[in-house]
């Protein structure tokens, strides 16, 4: 397996980042058709978490390709700087189910010894974005939302 390496998103790159997202997310819009889909955000939502500064953006990259990008935030409101959360992570459709996400999880444990928690959500149907977020070691919280008739998202954690 290639190294994965997480580099920060710039500013300017911005852009990028939301067409790779849109890519990314589209067959599944296309699948549940729900409103709350990072498709069919606009670029304005996604630069606002690139400027968060509790967030960070990173481009997931392999062999020198941008292959996918992973969002970790950390919610200082919350009075523990220890939880952080991954909201949201994406492989672009051509590099998917080659390990890359799982690297990527694993890039962002090592760069945060800090966290004691880390907290994401993803959609109950997919059997395989479930199966990833365990082998990481994230459990189901047991909290859900239906977003429609055929999707509902799903909270985990890893403490």
């Amino acid at each position: 397996m290639s190294e994965i390496t997480l580099e920060i998103v710039a500013e300017n790159e911005i852009n990028q980042l939301h067409k790779m997202q849109v890519e990314s997310f589209m067959p599944l819009y296309k699948k549940y058709h729900d409103e709350v889909s990072p498709a069919i955000e606009p670029v304005e939502k996604v630069q606002g978490r690139v400027e968060a500064p509790e967030r960070k953006y990173y481009f997931i990259v392999k062999d020198g390709e941008r292959v996918g990008a992973i969002n970790i935030g950390n919610k200082p409101r919350e009075n523990d700087n220890t939880i952080f959360y991954i909201s949201p992570i994406f492989i672009l459709p051509e590099y998917q189910n080659q390990g890359i996400g799982y690297a990527a999880i694993q890039r962002a444990f090592e760069m945060y010894p800090e966290a004691t928690v880390w907290r994401l959500a993803t959609i109950l149907q997919e059997p395989a974005n479930c199966h990833l977020y365990e082998k990481c070691g994230f459990h189901r919280t047991g909290e859900e939302t239906v977003i429609n008739e055929k999707m509902t998202i799903i909270g985990y954690e890893r403490t």
